[in-house]
């Protein structure tokens, strides 16, 4: 037996489309060409937001206000962008999990707190790794980032 949880953190494409969420939150740190597809797949009848470390606390709120306009719980659904490799099937992301992680915890902070364990997870890793989210995410940015290694070979 599953609870419904209020809020839940699924990722890539295939969660975009199975999500009948109220609120669907595409976490995606570097804002990159999935956030795109994955607005493409979005249910209609949701509100879609973007949320990046920046705009966390803000899409939080939205998701409040979504929720006082309705007059009634809503569900929010967060979609972890994630990368893709090569052959294309998805790499999830530690840039990724932190926004969400950090998006659980902005809900929380606002009183939503009725969240899956996989939100759990994500805030706490947000929450735990606070002082060096900024970095983390940069790092993996940056070890992201294709790399000629033949450059150095040539000297």
């Amino acid at each position: 037996m599953s609870a419904q949880y209020q809020v839940t953190l699924e990722w890539g494409a295939a969660a975009m489309r199975a999500t009948a969420a109220d609120v669907v939150v595409i976490a995606d740190a570097d804002r990159g060409a999935a956030t795109e597809e994955l607005h493409d797949l979005a249910p209609r009848t949701s509100l879609v937001l973007d949320a990046t470390l920046a705009s966390a606390s803000a899409v939080a709120r939205a998701a409040l206000d979504e929720q006082e306009r309705r007059g009634d719980r809503v569900s929010i659904g967060i979609v972890a962008a994630g990368d893709r490799w090569d052959d294309g099937s998805l790499r999830p992301s530690a840039a990724d999990l932190l926004v969400a992680g950090r998006v659980v915890d902005e809900l929380a902070d606002l009183g939503i707190d009725f969240h899956s364990p996989a939100c759990a997870v994500a805030c706490a890793a947000a929450v735990g790794l606070r002082g060096a989210t900024e970095a983390l995410v940069a790092a993996e940015a940056a070890s992201r980032q294709p790399t000629d290694h033949r450059a150095g070979a040539a000297r």
